[in-house]
């Protein structure tokens, strides 16, 4: 059992994450993107980060754009690797695409469900993009309501255990989830492939990602 602790707001510790993970590993079979926050560090504000970020798109968008970027040969090398990216019900707030850093109008759950709207359309552009099945999958998903300090924080106290919610974990492991790609949540962003190249041009200028060329 390895791990590795990174500050995902930063982009810079996201590229150091990165080169740690693949140093250590370099094969991987499956890249789970869960990590993500609320309401401006559950502050109730905005905040912005040190790379000058709003920190709901740092931490739950622009984070497993970089960190998927950098991983994606390390996965594809498994010859039967797994990207997931987790999303919401929630996702929502496609009017705001044209102003991913929310300066206008900004609150703790519309930056929340934008961040899982672009996590969505990020899993839909990636599995046009390299989606390879079985050879590489890429899927995202509504984890369910689980009882964690976001939904105690933003909506209610309740819901499954985090020991016994599984969702993800089964879209991780299951063979199931090999036979195909591009298990995707609906919204008509999220099937717009223009929206989604845009997202994914500003998405690049944000992070400085560099993607591998598409192979058709």
């Amino acid at each position: 059992l390895f791990g590795f602790q990174a500050d995902l707001s930063l982009m810079s510790e996201v590229r150091r994450l990165s080169q740690e993970v693949s140093s250590q590993f370099p094969v991987i079979h499956g890249l789970l993107n869960n990590a993500g926050t609320f309401d401006g560090d559950y502050s109730g504000r905005r905040v912005v980060t040190a790379e000058g970020n709003e920190l709901s798109l740092a931490v739950n968008v622009m984070a497993p754009f970089l960190l998927t970027s950098l991983l994606l040969d390390t996965v594809r090398a498994s010859g039967s690797g797994r990207i997931l990216i987790t999303s919401s019900i929630s996702q929502g707030c496609g009017d705001a695409l044209t102003d991913l850093q929310l300066k206008r109008g900004w609150s703790g759950h519309r930056a929340y469900s934008l961040s899982k709207l672009c996590d969505a359309m990020m899993i839909a552009e990636m599995h046009e993009r390299y989606g390879d099945a079985p050879r590489l999958c890429f899927h995202t998903m509504d984890p369910g309501t689980v009882n964690t300090k976001m939904l105690r924080a933003g909506w209610w106290s309740g819901g499954a255990s985090v020991r016994t919610a599984t969702t993800s974990f089964r879209m991780l492991t299951e063979d199931s989830f090999q036979q195909s790609s591009g298990k995707c949540l609906s919204a008509s962003e999220i099937s717009d492939a223009s929206k989604r190249a845009k997202l994914w041009q500003d998405l690049e200028f944000l992070t400085g990602a560099k993607w591998p060329a598409v192979q058709r």
